[in-house]
């Protein structure tokens, strides 16, 4: 078999790596005790957040073994493995994902998350873009991927609606850092953080519609997703800026930049017209998901600083003469 490729060494590791091991570790933990916090969220809300994060890390282990098999393959030209090395190498490809999903699993932080969104929504979206058969497809715009009718499209609309669900997982994880950093200014800390897991919520939500109704099926609702998310963007900056007292000045100034930024890009291709929608959509959600990195590691951060300060150990009695 070769490495990479159709039937190849690369294609049947990717599909055995997609292993659920990432949820058996999260499932474990939780089980004694890690993230308790997480017990007051409804049933149905815990059940949907495991399932996208578990599809979110699976997708993502199945397209980095693919990427590093093409990868390879295309250093060691026309070279095939035989039986026995095809099974060592596909053994230690599922081994190396499955220990990685398992540690993931085990220690989920709201980093973490966001971390997961972004590798998904980048490489499946480079996957895309490779495997396009349509060359030119950014003459029209990242959607255009999503009109492929073979492997490319199906994989654009997936790695959108994975990266909304993983982001709606997402804002309960954000929604209890702010909660435990507004608790030292607020009398009702549990209304404004909630208020901004539903702003984050309804921004998965948008990605997911996104990816389930392509540009050439419903044009109108595909566009209003999209330019939806942009607008609750918007939305959670200005909440963040006036209902989140003490939060820290860099992440205030960096929301106003990147609100600035986007108005730039925007303006770059209507009516200065330097570049096409694809360019001003690149940058749009570069700047996007920059920020979110920050505001959740910010929002880690603001709940640190709130928690009470572990207790001082009493000073050791000198010892006797």
């Amino acid at each position: 078999m070769p490495l990479g490729g159709g039937e190849s060494v690369g294609s049947l590791a990717a599909l055995l790596a997609a292993i659920p091991a990432f949820a058996v570790s999260f499932a474990l933990e939780r089980r004694r005790g890690y993230l308790a916090w997480r017990n007051s969220l409804p049933r149905a809300k815990r059940v949907t957040d495991l399932i996208a994060l578990s599809a979110a890390m699976m997708m993502l282990a199945a397209l980095v073994v693919v990427a590093v098999a093409e990868l390879f393959q295309l250093g060691f030209r026309g070279l095939t493995i035989d039986p026995f090395g095809a099974a060592a190498l596909v053994a230690a490809a599922v081994g190396t994902m499955t220990y990685v999903a398992s540690v993931s699993g085990a220690r989920v932080t709201s980093t973490g998350v966001a971390s997961l969104a972004t590798l998904v929504l980048f490489i499946g979206t480079l996957a895309s873009m490779v495997s396009a058969s349509q060359g030119d497809w950014w003459r029209f715009h990242f959607s255009e991927l999503g009109n492929e009718s073979g492997y490319a499209g199906y994989q654009f609309n997936f790695s959108l609606i994975t990266t909304g669900a993983v982001i709606t997982a997402l804002a309960n994880f954000v929604a209890h850092d702010l909660e435990v950093g507004l608790r030292a200014h607020v009398d009702t800390p549990q209304r404004r953080a909630r208020l901004f897991a539903w702003l984050l919520a309804v921004i998965g939500l948008c990605l997911m519609v996104a990816g389930f109704v392509p540009d050439a099926v419903a044009f109108p609702v595909h566009v209003g997703a999209a330019s939806g998310m942009v607008v609750v963007f918007g939305v959670l900056v200005g909440c963040l800026l006036t209902l989140v007292p003490g939060i820290r000045r860099d992440i205030a100034v960096f929301s106003v930049l990147v609100v600035a930024g986007i108005v730039v890009a925007v303006a770059l291709w209507v009516p200065i017209d330097y570049y096409n929608l694809t360019g001003s959509e690149f940058i749009i959600a570069g700047l996007l998901f920059a920020w979110l990195m920050l505001f959740v590691r910010q929002a880690r951060a603001y709940a640190d600083a709130a928690a009470p300060a572990p207790p001082v150990p009493a000073a050791a009695a000198p010892a006797a003469a």
